[in-house]
């Protein structure tokens, strides 16, 4: 009888590692894209008090003809020259280069890296 809980007991390891594993390789396989293009609208669903707070979505129009809303969340700072600028100093026209990455289960991209000339 003992050795059975032992055994169940090292089956719900095995089974639990095995799922973390696949997990954390799930998350791994999120890679930055490039994109480039001018801004062709924003869009700020919520701010805080502070500076950086502000999330929302912006739309890129992209040299290809292509078009691809990006996700920024609270906290992202976008490098303009040597100033760094949240999402409610951009605006519509801006030319951006950014870096973005898909997490499993969003919608958007979400941006990493931002700068704008």
């Amino acid at each position: 009888m003992m050795w059975r809980r032992s055994a169940r007991a090292l089956f719900l390891c095995i089974i639990l590692s095995l799922g973390i594993v696949a997990l954390a390789g799930a998350t791994s396989k999120a890679t930055a894209k490039p994109f480039e293009g001018q801004i062709k609208s924003v869009r700020i669903d919520k701010c805080g008090l502070q500076p950086g707070t502000c999330e929302g979505s912006i739309i890129l129009s992209q040299g290809s003809g292509g078009e691809v809303e990006l996700a920024i969340m609270p906290g992202t700072w976008m490098k303009r020259g040597d100033r760094l600028v949240t999402i409610d100093e951009l605006g519509v026209g801006n030319y951006v280069k950014t870096e973005a990455i898909q997490l499993p289960g969003e919608r958007l991209q979400r941006i990493t890296v931002l700068s704008a000339p």
